[in-house]
């Protein structure tokens, strides 16, 4: 499908003028607006502070009381799961290296509100994967959406 950027300028340079404009925008240009920003999260490498903390009712609507010992779950950034279910954040799995090489996949389930952008709250088996001692309590890491 051949498209011409020229219209999508104009919608930016509406959306200047309008900040409603994305609700007014053609479905084609919503759409290739959600692909970009998805593939954006997908490529990026978020770098931050691990913490661990004990899980339960998730931002993402999943009840993971007493998993987090067996479960490697994860709660990102309020500013990254942006508002409950309805993100494309939630149930994605993500990838989570430690400084000391160590790495493990992760779901995540929650938002963690006190988070910097790059920063993760993890379930204490993770936490255990990555560092291998809760009573370290904070880590540095660096992970990606897989």
């Amino acid at each position: 499908m051949k498209t011409s950027s020229i219209p999508l300028v104009a919608f930016f340079v509406g959306a200047l003028a309008c900040p409603h404009a994305l609700r007014h925008a053609p479905a084609e240009f919503k759409f290739h607006l959600a692909v970009n920003i998805a593939a954006r999260e997908d490529k990026a490498q978020y770098h931050g502070d691990m913490t661990y903390y004990e899980v339960g009712t998730g931002a993402c609507g999943h009840d993971d009381s007493g998993k987090g010992s067996v479960q490697n779950i994860v709660a990102v950034s309020g500013a990254l799961l942006g508002e409950g279910s309805s993100t494309n954040m939630c149930n994605r799995k993500i990838s989570i290296k430690g400084d000391n090489g160590k790495e493990v996949t992760a779901v995540i389930r929650d938002k963690c509100p006190s988070c910097d952008e790059g920063a993760l709250d993890v379930s204490e088996k993770v936490f255990k994967d990555v560092v291998g001692d809760l009573r370290v309590g904070r880590a540095k890491v660096s992970w990606t959406v897989i």
